[in-house]
């Protein structure tokens, strides 16, 4: 997965993306957390605004291609890694509601790469945002 520089390529990267944690939290603590485990092919969610909103379910073969085909086309691994190589001015945005966001990616190896940030969200969270929206059927944006 790696060449002699700790450098995964791309292609590799997404091909051995185990586990995919994408969460974002507002200003007072609350927000949303979505976990997807590509191995056993479970989606988890944590809903910090109400408890009783919380859920674990499979990831169906339509949902798990969906993400496995648009989460390349994103660039959400390409964007942990930068971001969390200090290299996020050039692809980030200002949020327009006050919030933090994380993301972490974990791989077959068991590499971690992690990064999140304060009001300067990936460019392309709004895509994101309708991916995770669309394979978990709740809403994912701060109140």
């Amino acid at each position: 997965m790696t060449d002699g520089s700790g450098n995964m390529e791309v292609k590799e990267m997404y091909d051995d993306l185990a586990v995919l944690e994408v969460e974002i939290i507002s200003l007072t603590d609350e927000g949303y957390k979505v976990k997807y485990d590509f191995r056993r092919k479970i989606l988890s969610w944590r809903d910090n605004y109400m408890w009783n909103n919380n859920f674990t379910s499979l990831i169906n073969d339509d949902k798990y291609d969906l993400l496995r085909e648009k989460l390349p086309k994103i660039g959400v691994l390409e964007w942990i890694r930068e971001a969390s190589e200090g290299k996020d001015d050039k692809s980030g945005k200002k949020a327009k509601v006050s919030g933090f966001w994380k993301m972490k990616a974990e791989f077959t190896d068991k590499t971690v790469i992690a990064t999140g940030s304060e009001q300067v969200f990936p460019a392309k969270w709004d895509d994101l945002r309708s991916l995770i929206e669309t394979t978990t059927g709740t809403k994912f944006a701060l109140r």
